[in-house]
């Protein structure tokens, strides 16, 4: 996919969040091993969102790409990053979430780490 593509996805999925009150505090912040694409707060709660977009269903569907190797990079990312914020990620509460994006359909899927 073309980086401009993805990053209009990912302002995209901010947007929508934002819409749903989560207030907004990095994008695309990359360690080895792993990208967060957007880091959102909703109250008190770390949110680490994965954006997944797909113009057609005929590879399957966006959340389909989201395996667990994956979401555990993301906690892994998520807790470094709170780490190196001076947040200790076992007093903060965090959630790992996803917003997958077909063609013109959004979705937003919380918890995806349980």
């Amino acid at each position: 996919m073309a980086r401009w593509i993805g990053t209009s996805q990912e302002r995209r999925a901010e947007q929508f969040l934002r819409n749903a009150g989560l207030r907004f505090e990095a994008r695309n912040i990359s360690y080895r091993g792993c990208e967060i694409d957007l880091i959102m707060r909703e109250h008190n709660t770390w949110v680490c969102v994965e954006v997944k977009y797909r113009r057609s269903d005929s590879h399957g569907v966006a959340a389909e790409t989201i395996n667990a190797a994956k979401i555990r990079r993301m906690g892994h990312a998520l807790e470094r990053y709170l780490k190196e914020h001076k947040i200790n990620p076992t007093m903060a509460p965090m959630r790992l979430d996803a917003v997958v994006i077909d063609d013109n359909r959004i979705e937003w899927i919380k918890n995806i780490g349980v």
